[in-house]
């Protein structure tokens, strides 16, 4: 069985070489603080206290959605457009602060233990595009609805967790077609809601961008979880147990296993070249990997994969090509940046119903 290809997911894709590069850096000065990201108990914590702003008016912004993307660290600014999120484990995190009819703001921003980190938000009202008018706004349509059951296929998935899976406020969305490609556009000036009730999470997502086609596409996304209402103890021990088995499904598991050295019994590693009878998929060991370990408390390692790669799991075959020099991951298989990756084959299926937080901890007890 064969997957589109997924290039993944939740943060900001920067295409040009120069903005890379500087990116990369900008990353390189604050990656051995990203391993608190998984939040122990005794993580050191600070404070991130902000004001919002209307650009041209100068004037607060009141009740913007603030939060710290894919994690559950989040609140809404005032009525004076202040906010203040504290309790953050120290490390890196993408802020992103949205309100209707402005553009979203996501920045960079490190957090200190036992430090207060103050900062003010200019926000742009989103200008209205020439390509804009095309887009479909009547949402009985038939073609609304055609193209709703091909974004939520392709942004929700088609895994088991989708079933239970639903998108609560479709009417947010709208569509238009590519010129051209016929590939399908997904905008939302609003937050969109999706309850998770397989994995037990809510998920307030603001949407960057979506394209999808016939050979796959891609989407950026920045989603802040909060944990759903069981319905009954019952229901909370099947999220529990539902969350531990995606994980060891996912391509998480990969790298939080590369991590401590332990792909032996799980996974085959397999680096494809072009051969006479074309592709050939040569098995690699762990010895032969450019890793290096950053932080060996936390896990926290760098790895360089020249081309592409195939990774055999317990699911299946899955393609796996860095977009950047090398990726950095923790022993918890967060991978940083979080768009580091083009993944295609069987982890390309795992859309958002099969995401879990960044603090998720796969170590938690059951």
């Amino acid at each position: 069985m064969s997957f589109g290809r997924l290039n993944i997911l939740g943060q900001r894709s920067e295409t040009e070489d120069v903005k890379r590069e500087t990116y990369l850096k900008i990353f390189a000065l604050f990656v051995i603080f990203i391993y608190s990201f998984l939040f122990g108990s005794a993580t050191p914590r600070g404070t991130l206290a902000g004001l919002i702003r209307d650009v041209g008016t100068n004037e607060p912004l009141a009740y913007c959605n603030v939060f710290l993307a894919n994690t559950t660290i989040g609140d809404a600014a005032d009525n004076n457009g202040k906010f203040v999120l504290d309790k953050i484990p120290f490390g890196s995190y993408q802020l992103v602060v949205s309100h209707i009819g402005y553009e979203t703001v996501v920045m960079d921003v490190a957090i200190l233990p036992g430090k207060v980190k103050s900062i003010d938000i200019a926000m742009n009202v989103k200008a209205i595009e020439g390509e804009e008018i095309h887009v479909i706004a009547n949402k009985n349509s038939r073609q609304w609805q055609c193209d709703l059951k091909e974004f939520r296929q392709n942004f929700i998935g088609n895994t088991e967790n989708s079933t239970k899976c639903r998108i609560l406020n479709p009417e947010v969305i709208s569509f238009r077609r590519e010129p051209g490609t016929q590939n399908l556009l997904a905008f939302s000036d609003q937050v969109i809601v999706v309850e998770n009730r397989s994995l037990g999470y809510k998920l307030d997502i603001v949407l960057h961008s979506f394209r999808w086609g016939r050979d796959g596409g891609q989407y950026i996304i920045y989603p802040k979880y909060a944990e759903l209402e069981p319905k009954n103890e019952g229901e909370y021990k099947k999220w529990r147990v539902n969350r531990a088995e995606t994980f060891r499904l996912s391509m998480r598991d990969f790298f939080a296993s590369l991590a401590v050295d332990d792909l032996v019994t799980q996974y085959k590693l397999f680096q494809v070249t072009e051969g006479m009878q074309g592709r050939v998929n040569n098995p690699v060991s762990v010895d032969s990997l450019h890793i290096v370990t950053i932080d060996s408390t936390w896990g926290l390692r760098r790895i360089q994969l020249p081309g592409l790669f195939r990774v055999e799991s317990r699911g299946g075959m899955s393609n796996l090509t860095l977009k950047y020099d090398y990726l950095d991951f923790d022993k918890w298989g967060n991978i940083f940046p979080a768009n580091g990756l083009s993944v295609s084959g069987y982890w390309g299926q795992f859309r958002v119903a099969d995401a879990l937080p960044f603090d998720y901890r796969p170590d938690q007890p059951l």
